[in-house]
């Protein structure tokens, strides 16, 4: 009196699972043959995270080229224990079918001063930017007009921007002021000029002048002796 299972019930979830086993079995044997495809899923910048299905890479720079990651930028993914914190990709073996990564497009950032107003202000730029669009942003930032030249210094030295200067760097602003070579003075030029001839007899006439001095001052023979000079 009592019912009996439908006939085949249990065959059939049998079969069922049977199918499932061979299918997971099948994936993983076309994975091992022709690599089959990697479902990852990417948080690009500024998007939404998306669904990828690339081909199982071979290498690093296979699947960068895959997903699209331009040079400059950094592949990063979760701790496997701490997915909280994200770490950057350097090898293939980091990552496996259905792992979750993010491109990373990382910055530049220095801080600058222009004393005595302005003290540790940030300035970031991106991969890409030219060495002229940082100027135009520091200047700015320094509040300088519009195509100022600037100047940046760090302590004594004078130093020239680079996209790839070292992240936190301190530089001192200030207006580049092109200073004009110091003029010096030429000395004065005397025209050479030639001597002037004495006039005849002043030579004798000076010494007959100094000799009556002499003599006047000695009485009346002294004044005798300047008679008898031929």
């Amino acid at each position: 009196g009592r019912p009996q299972p439908a006939a085949g019930r249990g065959s059939r979830a049998a079969v069922r699972r049977r199918r499932r086993r061979c299918g997971a079995a099948a994936a993983a044997a076309m994975t091992q043959v022709d690599g089959g495809l990697w479902r990852l899923h990417v948080q690009y910048p500024n998007r939404d995270p998306v669904l990828r299905e690339v081909a199982h890479p071979q290498s690093l720079e296979e699947l960068r080229a895959a997903l699209g990651v331009e040079t400059g930028q950094a592949l990063l993914t979760r701790h496997e224990r701490h997915q909280e914190q994200q770490y950057v990709v350097e090898h293939l073996e980091q990552l496996q079918d259905g792992a979750a990564v993010c491109v990373h497009v990382p910055r530049r950032r220095i801080f600058i001063s222009v004393p005595p107003h302005i003290e540790k202000k940030a300035v970031m730029w991106y991969p890409g930017a030219a060495v002229e669009q940082i100027e135009s942003a520091i200047a700015k930032a320094a509040g300088f007009p519009p195509g100022t030249q600037i100047e940046l210094r760090d302590g004594e030295a004078a130093v020239v921007l680079s996209t790839t200067i070292p992240n936190d760097t301190h530089l001192e602003v200030a207006a580049f002021v092109e200073r004009a070579p110091a003029a010096h003075a030429a000395p004065p030029v005397v025209a050479a000029s030639a001597p002037t001839p004495a006039p005849a007899g002043t030579g004798r006439q000076r010494h007959i002048d100094e000799s009556g001095a002499c003599g006047g001052s000695g009485g009346g023979r002294g004044g005798g002796s300047l008679g008898s000079l031929p």
